[in-house]
């Protein structure tokens, strides 16, 4: 029996992988000042459907109704995040910064990097409109990555501002948003048929509208509009707050929803072989759609499957290393046994064998578990207080003594 498409089982190798990348973020969140907390994984359906309306809808995996309830499983954080703001709005010391590490669902097509349910590392930034809240975000996203290993020179953080996009979109058409979404689909098709699309959208003098889009230095654009200029001079300013190699202008980056205010982000590795590692940016509105207090906020979405694709490319996923630290073969004196293995968990890992099985058998388990060492317990060791102790790597024997066991100092 397989498991549901898009979903994917952990066995423990693979769990401790997973735990051992989510314990890396956990750390580098906590070193930036932000706070761990946890949603319920079902909520309302109007608050997640709120945000991005009728696009999520569908997406949204509904649970039946039980009286008049109409609730949901939760297909991303932000609007959940939104809620526990804004229940302790008032009460709380801005900025607020908090963060977790947790699975959603969502009802899509599965595809390399994609899955149904899926773990997303999510961090929001709430009560700060400064340059230099969006330049710790990113730099959090940025040094996420590093800390698990990777080199700047392997990802790009592709950085742009909406309101930058946005002003220069409306020197060609009132039909802002539907062009931007067609910009965010640029890569994935090809010259003729994303001209069409702008077309199709009433933009005028496309091919203008492109020369723009195909601007690499920031200091090279020179709009008139009042947006776009006041969206240059905000992406200029988180640009210089940024001493990373990796970060890099790109006018094409939209972020394609409707809800993002200033600047957004991305980030892909450099040979863009996978969906984006990571995306996020400024949504100073989403309080206040939820219906709480005009608040600044920014944040991002880190998602497991990606990173883990491109973990596996670079050759840096965490080793799996589950052997314990001692294996007790028990000869008889099984009570004496589970004694000693008490003793000895107080700061090692320790795996008592629990078959009916000779000697030679449970040293050929001890090493199929990738025990570290092997205590030989009988009743002969326990009459001298002497237990021989074998290091399975390199086949070295040594004898330890009781009160060594019981002092743990082996």
């Amino acid at each position: 029996m397989k498991n549901v498409k898009g979903t994917t089982d952990f066995y423990p190798e693979e769990e401790i992988i997973k735990n051992t990348v989510f314990n890396s973020f956990n750390s580098t969140a906590k070193s930036f000042g932000f706070n761990y907390i946890t949603t319920p994984i079902i909520e309302n359906f109007e608050l997640l459907s709120k945000k991005q309306g009728e696009e999520i809808r569908t997406q949204i995996f509904s649970i039946e109704k039980k009286g008049n309830e109409d609730l949901a499983m939760r297909a991303e954080f932000t609007p959940s995040f939104a809620r526990l703001f804004i229940q302790k709005q008032k009460q709380l010391s801005k900025p607020v910064k908090w963060f977790c590490i947790d699975r959603v669902w969502r009802y899509e097509k599965p595809q390399a990097g994609r899955d149904r349910e899926f773990y997303q590392y999510n961090v929001e930034l709430y009560g700060t409109s400064e340059a230099i809240a969006d330049a710790e975000i990113i730099s959090l996203a940025i040094e996420s990555l590093k800390n698990l290993g990777v080199n700047e020179k392997d990802f790009v953080v592709n950085i742009n501002n909406r309101k930058l996009l946005q002003g220069l979109i409306e020197q060609f058409t009132d039909n802002v948003n539907e062009t931007i979404g067609i910009i965010d689909k640029r890569k994935k098709i090809n010259e003729k048929d994303f001209i069409k699309m702008l077309k199709d959208a009433g933009v005028k003098k496309p091919d203008e509208l492109i020369k723009i889009l195909d601007i690499k230095d920031v200091n090279d654009l020179k709009p008139t509009n009042k947006l776009a200029k006041e969206g240059l001079d905000k992406i200029k300013q988180v640009l210089s707050l940024l001493d990373y190699n990796c970060v890099n202008f790109s006018i094409e980056t939209a972020r394609g929803l409707s809800y993002y205010t200033g600047t957004v982000f991305e980030i892909y590795d450099k040979q863009e072989k996978f969906r984006a590692l990571c995306g996020g940016g400024r949504y100073d509105k989403m309080i206040e759609t939820f219906g709480g207090d005009a608040t600044p906020a920014i944040g991002f979405g880190m998602g497991w499957s990606t990173v883990f694709l491109f973990l596996k490319e670079l050759n840096l996923l965490p080793e799996s290393d589950l052997g314990p630290d001692y294996f007790i073969a028990v000869i008889d004196e099984e009570k004496e046994a589970l004694k000693i293995a008490q003793k000895l968990r107080k700061k090692y890992s320790v795996v008592v064998n629990l078959v009916k099985r000779n000697l030679g058998n449970q040293i050929k388990f001890a090493n199929n578990i990738n025990a570290k060492n092997v205590i030989v317990v009988g009743s002969q060791e326990i009459k001298t207080g002497e237990f021989k102790v074998k290091e399975l790597k390199t086949g070295k024997e040594k004898i330890i003594t009781l009160p060594c066991i019981n002092s743990g100092k082996l």
